[in-house]
């Protein structure tokens, strides 16, 4: 997958949703650098208007995002995004 396309991805998150991946992309060292710097502008528009987190928002990040149990729905969409991210590890293509 291109850049581009994981852009529209990050776009399509509910505003909570980009807030979590933000703070799940910080810990994707394993993500290309230009990569996360490019998403997580992208995310940070996006999540500009959700509420602020509540304690049990934040509870689940502290796990790894594969092995971590369910959670709410804005919490799987945000772990969605990050192991598309990973799964795509051939590097940028385009910016």
């Amino acid at each position: 997958m291109s850049l581009s396309h994981h852009y529209r991805a990050a776009q399509a998150l509910s505003p909570k949703a980009a807030r979590l991946a933000t703070r799940l992309l910080d810990l994707a060292i394993d993500v290309p650098f230009a990569w996360r710097l490019s998403l997580r502008l992208a995310l940070l528009e996006r999540g500009r208007l959700a509420p602020p987190f509540s304690n049990t928002d934040l509870v689940p990040l502290t796990e790894r995002c594969d092995a971590a149990p369910p959670g709410s729905a804005p919490i799987e969409q945000a772990r969605g995004f990050i192991r598309a991210l990973r799964a795509d590890r051939s590097g940028p293509r385009d910016t």
